[in-house]
């Protein structure tokens, strides 16, 4: 499944700042993500939006922010 399955409308490039799920204490800065704000009280990120690019999926209670809000741009031919 890739995130264009999810939705392929609303995405967004972004940085991304989680809660380490393997530590609370610490964080984790994910760079340049696609975004997709939902499911609702989740944050739905890849890397790429390619068919092989994997998902991964954060409750919102451990997403401690998101800059660098941009438009994702389209989608390579023949997805969407």
């Amino acid at each position: 499944m890739d995130i264009t399955t999810v939705n392929d409308r609303h995405l967004y490039r972004a940085r991304v700042v989680i809660q380490d799920p393997a530590d609370p204490s610490r964080q984790l800065e994910l760079h340049e993500r696609i975004v997709r704000f939902g499911p609702a009280g989740w944050l739905t990120l890849t890397t790429a939006l390619t068919e092989g690019a994997g998902i991964e999926v954060y409750p919102t209670s451990h997403v401690l922010a998101v800059t660098d809000l941009r438009e994702a741009g389209q989608l390579p031919d023949g997805q969407g």
